[in-house]
């Protein structure tokens, strides 16, 4: 009874509320209406022109190599992303060696992992002297928004808090993403997949070098990384399509995206990230795929932001005399 009061009392007060609002002045209603409403996402950058920006998977053929493929990923695990085009399950069925930005190895086979240890500050300093208080109370509402009984790890490395946080995914921060937490993301799945198949898996960086890559940046852009990443989080989780575009394989526009979440860091910042994430890994990866190739027709398996542009890993192959040729 006690409940049933309540309810009938609550749907009253929503209806006084509904009427109270009905009777404003027209302008004053169109304000209301308007806080009301859900904020809309920010509109889209320019899209990039670049080379190889459309598409998804390509052929690479050219004299000394077997012919083999490169196929852009997304790291989530959203299912349409999970249901491959047909054109790489050809390519995959098709190639014996399938390499990837770092091999976890079999499911069944213990990797070799970089010490927790070395993630953290050295002692006697905290996160919080480094960033300072008024960082530090954001990145605790930000943590505590997830889940209120987190708080930040004060022992952690700036550049730790940043990823974790989705350093340099940025305005990657996706509006369509379907993912689920429990389930393997592209790049795991069909690596799983190719050690069931008895192809030979290979890593085209060792976990080590992607743990560098990162601790090397200095202790003042590691602090500029995490503050900036705060001081735009909620900007960025209005979010964008991206699972869309990446499914039509709009790079271009993915390009363009990585590009605006650059320039939200100082130029210099921005310059790091862009050389530490992609130009150098393009250029280490393409050396390291070619040998691969020259042995066995090679799936390549990397992130679809290594692809497109001038300094992508399709023009970089192109530069060494090899053609490509775009399948889907």
């Amino acid at each position: 009874m006690i409940a049933s009061l309540t309810g009938m009392l609550a749907a009253a007060q929503r209806r006084a509320a509904v009427l109270a609002i009905v009777a404003l002045p027209p302008v004053v209603l169109a304000v209301v209406l308007a806080a009301c409403a859900t904020p809309e996402a920010p509109p889209l950058p320019p899209r990039a022109s670049l080379p190889h920006d459309q598409g998804r998977i390509w052929q690479v053929e050219g004299v000394g190599i077997e012919r083999s493929y490169v196929f852009g990923t997304f790291h989530i695990s959203d299912p349409r992303v999970i249901a491959v085009p047909g054109a790489v399950e050809q390519a995959f069925a098709h190639a014996r060696i399938a390499a990837f930005e770092y091999d976890y190895g079999p499911e069944d086979k213990p990797t070799e992992r970089v010490a927790r240890e070395r993630y953290e500050l050295s002692e006697g300093t905290t996160l919080r002297s480094i960033i300072g208080s008024r960082a530090y109370g954001k990145l605790t509402n930000v943590i505590q928004g997830q889940r209120a009984d987190w708080i930040p790890n004060n022992d952690l490395k700036p550049w730790r808090m940043w990823d974790a946080l989705g350093g340099w995914r940025g305005t990657f921060y996706t509006s369509d993403d379907d993912s689920d937490p429990n389930k393997p993301v592209l790049d795991d799945w069909l690596q799983r997949r190719a050690y069931a198949e008895g192809k030979t898996v290979v890593g085209l960086e060792t976990l080590e070098e992607g743990f560098v890559k990162y601790d090397t940046i200095p202790l003042p852009q590691q602090v500029t990384l995490l503050t900036v990443l705060l001081d735009n989080y909620h900007r960025r989780r209005a979010g964008a399509p991206v699972v869309q575009l990446y499914l039509d394989g709009d790079l271009g526009m993915l390009m363009a995206l990585w590009n605006e979440g650059l320039s939200w860091y100082p130029p210099e910042v921005g310059q790091m990230l862009d050389f530490r994430i992609l130009t150098n890994r393009n250029r280490i990866m393409v050396e390291r795929m070619i040998p691969l190739m020259e042995k066995e027709s090679t799936f390549v398996a990397v992130g679809a932001g290594h692809l497109a542009g001038e300094e992508g890993i399709l023009r970089l192959l192109e530069q060494r005399g090899f053609t490509v040729t775009r399948l889907h």
